[in-house]
């Protein structure tokens, strides 16, 4: 089982927390957004830099690292960029990213890196898949190591017809079903990147009027339970992805504990 977890810059000290105490053998990718580079999508560019020592660590516990260059505006000649690219070129590592250009160029120039087509590319497509969306999805198959599905699409049953061991699932996300800004939402954010403002919470927070990450309606697909995670399984699924570098860390090492322990153990312990 392969988990893609939030923060691993921005979340560091919960995350060494919790590799103190796991054993089991799955494998772990950490993903953040760092340095304020301009390729970098899904959040803001906050002040979140890589640290040697904190790589390190993971390395020596085998676990990866994954940048979110997931920006749809990409110049190539970025030197933040570029220098990431050399920085974490190695077997296991990943980029998460949506741009074309962009991953012609990672195939061509550094080849060990896996290649995750974000969920903040997939605004485009219609609820329920339509038959063009399915093949837009299987050419992704193609290109891209690992798909990161929208929340909408995990169950849809035109959604059979994909290749699900290479989906990596979102277990906590916090949006809205069919919210009606998902595309131009990230598309905003990461504009926000390649100008590169400052943290703006009217861009990167949800801009739906009283949303509320609590409502019971919210859940019709995303917060995945146990049984829905053991027919993803059943299908195939074998990636799962935990999302938090918005939350505290009280908050974020809760999720951490209770969607790995629901996919592994069938529970919801927290610890």
């Amino acid at each position: 089982m392969r988990f893609l977890i939030a923060g691993a810059f921005s979340k560091n000290i919960p995350i060494m927390r919790f590799l103190k105490k796991y054993k089991d053998n799955a494998h772990i990718v950490l993903y953040d957004g760092i340095n304020k580079c301009d390729w970098n999508g899904g959040r803001i560019n906050r002040e979140v830099f890589y640290n040697e020592a904190v790589m390190e660590y993971y390395y020596s516990r085998n676990v990866s690292i994954a940048l979110t260059m997931s920006n749809h505006n990409i110049d190539l000649t970025d030197p933040v960029g570029n220098h990431l690219l050399e920085k974490f070129h190695k077997p296991g590592n990943a980029l998460i990213i949506v741009n074309d250009d962009l991953r012609k160029y990672v195939r061509e120039n550094y080849p060990d890196y896996d290649l995750i087509h974000s969920i903040t590319g997939m605004g485009h497509l219609n609820i329920p898949l339509q038959d063009e969306d399915v093949e837009w999805l299987k050419q992704k198959e193609q290109d891209y190591d690992w798909i990161v599905p929208r929340f909408e699409h995990v169950f849809d049953p035109r959604a059979d017809e994909l290749d699900k061991t290479k989906w990596e699932v979102m277990l906590n996300d916090t949006c809205v079903f069919g919210c009606k800004h998902f595309e131009e939402h990230f598309k905003a954010i990461a504009d926000a990147n390649t100008d590169r403002k400052e943290y703006d919470a009217d861009i990167e927070e949800c801009w739906l009027p009283k949303f509320d990450p609590d409502r019971e309606s919210k859940y019709k697909c995303m917060d995945i339970d146990i049984n829905h995670i053991n027919i993803l399984k059943e299908q195939g699924v074998k990636s799962f992805k935990i999302t938090g570098r918005e939350m505290t860390d009280p908050m974020f090492e809760h999720d951490l504990f209770l969607y790995i322990n629901r996919v592994l153990y069938g529970n919801d312990e927290v610890s």
